[in-house]
């Protein structure tokens, strides 16, 4: 070993397919900063966290090469480290000026690396539990979000327009339940009538392009907009009272389901997050019988989303995936009514407030299972993956990464049980069309 920090590093993984990777995969942090003090002084969880880091990701490895302040900040840390920064980061706004937009897009995407590889040495050191890392993620997107949309506002708005413009996080971000590499989808609403269309949709504009634009220090976030009214055929950009008029009378059932997981997370967020809870509430209404239209939906989605053969096995739009368990929460709560919505709208929190019994205590740890495995698959990809690869050389590390110890087949023969338990579970509610029979 070149350095008591590398062998120490190396002996935290022990004999293991990580370790074997340390050298070449964390090559550039060795070289660079295997003797700095403040590496040096990481210990602990956080010294697994990192090490873990450094074997399964070269591009995080190469990123952290040139972040020495990063390791004094580590040797610093602990789990409630997290909940912490969550909070500064909510406060958090850009220190480059305005008048220097690339300065400030670049800004925005190094604080966006660094904090995700801050989550994922605590992730990865085993001190702390999914939830609380994908809370933080939310946290950090919905931040990065919300400093973004300032800037947008800078570039030309109107003056007062900031109090008028609302971003909706759809899925995922709405229930704080992000993740490595996941997409911002969102939509954009207004207070005011159409002579404000024009204004409202350059500031959208400008916020997709300072988050998802590349530059020299990568991209911010990936956006997606085609959950907005219409889809692509749609504005960018809708008032406060057509969304209402939409929902409310032109959307289809998909359109409900996915509006059942929304929230408010820059801008305008008290207004626009009272329209949510009382569109929801009307569509929603006392309940009625979504199992036969879900159902057929879900259909759709897995013969379109989840090609399954013998090297890829989609953990998340395929047959016994997680979507499995969204279509159950949202059905759940079409069936319940409004009654049953949940403050936040998780996904498990939207199936908790819909049924009961060990039935669901199996559903939701299948649930927290599978999104750890994602997770994962995610970072070792270093991409936005939906599906499981079978064969090469990332599953023995993403085994790993899920547990110590576990193989690839090992892996995959969870992900198979899983898989049997949340399809048997779709399969009774749909056919019962009832949440009850979960």
């Amino acid at each position: 070993m070149s350095s008591s920090l590398e062998k120490r590093l190396h002996d935290s993984l022990a004999n293991t397919v990580l370790a074997e990777r340390l050298a070449t995969c964390g090559a550039p942090f060795l070289e660079y900063r295997s003797k700095d003090a403040a590496a040096a002084a990481i210990e602990g969880p956080m010294l697994v966290g990192l090490a873990r880091l450094l074997a399964s990701q070269p591009k995080a490895a190469g990123f952290l090469s040139h972040r020495p302040e990063f390791f004094e900040r580590l040797a610093a840390s602990d789990t409630a480290s997290l909940a912490k920064r969550a909070d500064e980061l909510s406060r958090r706004e850009l220190t480059t000026g305005p008048d220097d937009l690339e300065g400030c897009l670049d800004e925005l995407r190094l604080l966006r690396r660094e904090e995700t590889c801050f989550a994922a040495c605590i992730d990865f050191g085993g001190d702390s539990d999914f939830g609380r890392v994908s809370d933080f993620l939310s946290s950090l997107a919905e931040s990065i979000t919300r400093q973004a949309l300032g800037l947008a506002h800078s570039g030309g708005a109107s003056e007062g327009d900031g109090a008028e413009f609302a971003v909706i996080g759809m899925g995922k971000i709405a229930g704080r339940e992000f993740t490595y590499y996941s997409d911002l989808d969102l939509i954009f609403l207004y207070r005011g009538g159409v002579e404000r269309i024009a204004d409202m949709s350059r500031i959208g504009q400008r916020l997709i392009a300072y988050l998802s634009t590349t530059t020299g220090a990568g991209v911010a976030y990936a956006v997606d907009t085609r959950l907005r009214p219409s889809g692509q055929q749609g504005m960018l950009v809708t008032s406060f009272d057509g969304f209402e008029r939409y929902q409310c009378e032109t959307a289809e059932t998909w359109e409900h389901l996915a509006l059942l997981r929304s929230r408010a997370i820059a801008g305008s967020i008290a207004p626009a997050q009272a329209l949510l809870d009382r569109v929801r509430a009307r569509v929603v209404g006392d309940g009625f019988d979504p199992w036969p239209a879900l159902s057929e939906m879900r259909d759709r989605v897995a013969q379109e989303r989840a090609e399954e053969d013998e090297a890829n096995i989609p953990i998340k739009t395929g047959l016994g995936g997680s979507m499995d368990i969204d279509f159950l929460a949202g059905g759940g709560l079409f069936e319940c009514g409004a009654a049953a919505l949940p403050e936040l709208p998780s996904t498990p929190a939207m199936l908790s407030a819909s049924c009961h019994g060990p039935g669901l205590d199996a559903l939701l740890e299948g649930y927290r299972t599978l999104r750890v495995i994602e997770a994962r698959n995610r970072w070792v990809q270093s991409r936005a993956a939906e599906s499981l690869a079978t064969t090469g050389e990332a599953l023995p590390v993403i085994a790993e990464l899920v547990e110590t110890g576990t193989t690839g087949p090992e892996l995959l023969t969870r992900v198979a049980d899983l898989r049997r338990v949340i399809r048997a579970s779709y399969d009774r509610v749909i056919g019962r069309a009832t949440i009850e029979a979960i």
